[in-house]
């Protein structure tokens, strides 16, 4: 019996797919205001310096060579492919993020090694990205919710602003989330309480009963991961309105005080 092409094993080891994905970036392969780049050059002059993650360094160039990169070596191990791809993904996300460079063209061959080739990859090898925050970490597949949740940033707003960026398909990094931001507001238990009781059993519920901690209850475990999403977002809304309340009142205190 024949083997269907779709079920067919792609051989490339990590090496070929540097050489496939250097020998496409290093054509001038982005256009932006009518200028052509090569995608490492079009990262130099115009991106990486709006990068806050990368340390000291002044130039993309050396920043790969930090993470065991050289543009015109042949020499990779499997970790600094990795980290190559971790950045690359880590530059995509800036990109998009930054209004002005909503113009930006890439040819259809970086387009395929930016958005089709690489998170193949990624998979094939045993690791996910995951985004966090306005970061992209590449991790092993079978990596600990506790290990993960290390990841989470820890400021209660910070952890808002991190929810609104997960698409919605996300699950896993909304429960890391709502986990954490359920344990920073028992610290003020009696505080979010008082503003809205029946709120906040709600939201107790969610996190408890539905698998954001530990198992989900036996009476919720029928949900659809759509209806589980649904009530993490209503829980999330919930939380929020009981941290914006705590300003309200402030705002109202301040106002009353004048």
């Amino acid at each position: 019996m024949r083997i269907s092409i779709f079920n067919l094993n792609n051989k490339n080891t990590y090496k070929d797919e540097y050489y496939k994905i250097m020998k496409i970036l290093n054509t001038k392969c982005v256009l932006y205001e009518k200028e052509t780049y090569n995608y490492f050059e079009f990262i130099n002059t115009h991106l990486f310096h709006h990068w806050k993650y990368r340390k000291t360094y002044l130039d993309c160039f050396s920043y790969m060579e930090f993470i065991g990169i050289s543009p015109n070596s042949k020499k990779i191990t499997e970790e600094s492919f990795l980290n190559f791809l971790e950045f690359l993904l880590n530059i995509q996300l800036l990109l998009e993020s930054i209004k002005k460079y909503k113009s930006v063209v890439f040819t259809d061959k970086a387009n395929s090694i930016l958005f089709h080739n690489i998170p193949l990859i990624i998979e094939n090898m045993g690791y996910q990205a995951l985004t966090i925050d306005d970061k992209v970490y590449v991790l092993k597949q079978d990596i600990t919710y506790d290990e993960l949740l290390d990841l989470v940033p820890n400021d209660l707003y910070d952890l808002i602003v991190s929810y609104n960026l997960i698409e919605n398909n996300g699950i896993k990094m909304k429960r890391l989330i709502l986990n954490k931001m359920y344990n920073i507001m028992l610290q003020d238990l009696d505080k979010y309480k008082s503003y809205n009781n029946s709120i906040f059993i709600s939201i107790k519920t969610v996190i408890t009963k539905m698998g954001v901690i530990g198992d989900i209850d036996k009476k919720y475990q029928s949900l659809s991961t759509y209806k589980l999403r649904k009530y993490y977002d209503y829980c999330f809304q919930m939380m929020v309105y009981l941290i914006k309340t705590e300003l309200i009142i402030k705002y109202r205190n301040v106002i009353k005080d004048e």
